[in-house]
Formats: structure tokens, C-alpha cells, sequence
């Protein structure tokens, strides 16, 4: 894979608390939709990579989950990611706040960012919405002393696009000399079936309340090419309780129906073809504890034990 002499490539991890916006961010960059997003935090339980290519560099996105304390063996899965994703991978860190929301939350994690000791790049998100301006500079003053004096800082709206084109410049500029990691007309280095289970987890986040999205994980169980044919996708979403599985069924069926018919839908828009899409329910108690479950339906680098 050849690149011209002055190429530049690198990684830019999109992290921050959860619901500030990443995903969003993510799709704006990329001007599609390639990461789920839902008004409750943690839609994102893994890393999604998304891949803009221009004529002169390739800017590789990485959408991490929300950063927040474990409590369990799911999200120490989640948070293994992005530490990973800092420490290791990423050459720019782009740390999004919300400033609605911002709290003690954000100065202890500026302290993991700085001990990683990797360029930061702060977004101010949201900054179409209502916000008390007394405490945003207040927010500023103790970000830079937490991240330094020479922190780059961008207000956007990542919703609208508002200041997104000035931060895209700022990335553009402090990307490495290097070719491209990726074939030019790749955007992201996910299987169709993750963004077949993508699609059904953020309808699924759309069509129930708090607590079925959070206590629910979606496993594509067959995903086959069938020339002449609709395609062929079998889901299961496990949830933690009989009841939690009444409520996604719904009365008569009609729930899983319209989940089925949502999602189904957005698939054949995304992917351009025809799908029948099987979706199945089933208890698996305590699944966000069991390490079994985890380390067979994630991705190996989640569920290592880190060194």
C-alpha cells in the first residue's frame, strides 16, 4: 500500500465520560452513521475505530466507551479498553466534556490523560445548549491546570457541527508523518455483524426504559450471505431476568416485533441489501458478571489480564 512522501496517518482516541457526545462526534467526522448512539449513556460498550481517508492522510477515530468506575466484570472489560486504547494506540487524544455535566469526575480522569503523556486535544461538546458561563471558566481554568497551560481547547456541537471543522484542523495538524495503516477505501475495521448488533442494541436503548438497555447484550449467532436471497442474520439479546424478557417480547410478541422491524430497516439502509433478521430472547442471569460469557462474545484484548 503505497502513500505519497508527505502522508500523514495517525490514531485519535475520542474519550470522556459517558453521554458527552463521542459517538456522535464519530459519525460527524465520518459524515455516516457507524457508531450507535442513544440519549442514555453507555450505548458504546466497545471500542468502534472509524477511518476517514483524504488525499494527504488518514485519520483513524477511535470511539471508546464511557469512562467510568467498574462494578462489575462488563465495564472492567470496557474501561480495560480505553486504557488500553490510551496507552498503547492512540498518537492524539481527543477528550470530550459535557459542561452540563461536568464534575470531579472529569479532574480525576484528567489525571489518567496526563500520566499517559500523549498529546490531548479538549472539546468543550454541547455548547449549543444552555450552560452557566461562570462555571465554564471555571471548568477551563481547572482543566489546563489539570492537563497543562498548553492544552488546545475547542467549544462544538457535535449534533450540529458547530466549531467541528476547526477541531478537524487542529487534528489535521498534529498528526504524524506516516503512510496510511489501512486500504484508502476501508472506514472501519468491523464486520458487518457487529454493526448488525450495533443497529439492534441502539433501538433497543431507543425503545425501553433504564434499565432493560443496560441489563441487555446483543450477540449476532449466525450472519449468512445467501445469493438470490434475503441475507440471513439470527440476534440473540440476553438479558439478566424473566421479567426483563417479558418486557423486550412485549405483550403477544409485539415488542420484539418492532425492534425487528426497526432494525431490520436501518440494516438494509446501511449495508444496502436485503436482510431476515431472527431475533431471539433468552435469561442469562448475571451476565455482566460471568467472565465466561464475556471472554466468548467479546473481543480478545478486552477481557486479557492486563500486565
Amino acid at each position: 500500500m503505497n502513500s505519497p512522501s508527505n502522508f500523514q496517518c495517525g490514531y485519535i482516541a475520542i474519550v470522556g465520560l459517558p453521554n458527552v457526545g463521542k459517538s456522535t462526534l464519530l459519525n460527524r467526522f465520518l459524515n455516516c452513521k457507524l457508531s450507535a448512539v442513544s440519549s442514555k449513556p453507555q450505548t458504546t460498550y466497545d471500542n468502534v475505530l472509524g477511518i476517514l481517508n483524504e488525499s494527504s492522510r488518514q485519520m483513524i477515530f477511535v470511539d471508546t466507551p464511557g469512562w467510568l468506575h467498574p462494578h462489575d466484570s462488563f465495564r472492567s472489560c470496557m474501561k480495560k479498553a480505553i486504557l488500553r486504547t490510551i496507552s498503547e494506540d492512540a498518537d492524539i487524544i481527543l477528550w470530550l466534556i459535557d459542561p452540563q455535566n461536568y464534575s470531579k469526575e472529569d479532574l480525576k480522569f484528567a489525571e489518567v490523560l496526563k500520566k499517559a503523556q500523549i498529546p490531548v486535544v479538549l472539546g468543550i461538546n454541547k455548547v449549543d445548549l444552555a450552560y452557566d458561563k461562570e462555571n465554564m471558566a471555571r471548568m477551563f481554568g481547572q482543566l489546563k491546570e489539570g492537563l497543562g497551560e498548553g492544552t488546545k481547547v475547542h467549544l462544538l456541537s457535535a449534533k450540529t457541527g458547530m466549531g467541528v471543522a476547526n477541531l478537524k484542523k487542529e487534528l489535521e495538524a498534529m498528526l504524524p508523518a506516516a503512510p496510511a495503516f489501512f486500504p484508502t477505501d476501508q472506514i472501519t475495521d468491523r464486520w458487518e455483524r457487529f454493526y448488525v448488533a450495533q443497529i439492534i442494541r441502539e433501538n433497543i436503548f431507543h425503545m425501553f426504559s433504564e434499565e432493560i438497555p443496560h441489563a441487555s447484550f446483543v450477540s449476532i449467532d449466525e450472519f449468512r450471505e445467501r445469493p438470490g436471497q434475503k441475507d440471513f442474520v439470527k440476534a440473540i439479546i440476553y438479558v439478566e431476568t424473566a421479567g426483563q424478557k417479558r418486557i423486550v417480547v412485549g405483550k403477544g410478541g409485539t415488542a420484539i416485533k418492532s425492534l425487528g422491524e426497526k432494525s431490520r430497516g436501518e440494516m438494509e439502509a446501511q449495508l444496502g441489501r436485503a436482510f431476515y433478521l431472527e431475533l431471539t430472547v433468552k435469561v442469562h442471569k448475571n451476565w455482566r458478571e460471568d467472565n465466561v460469557f464475556l471472554r466468548n462474545r467479546l473481543r480478545p484484548e478486552m477481557t486479557e489480564t492486563s500486565s
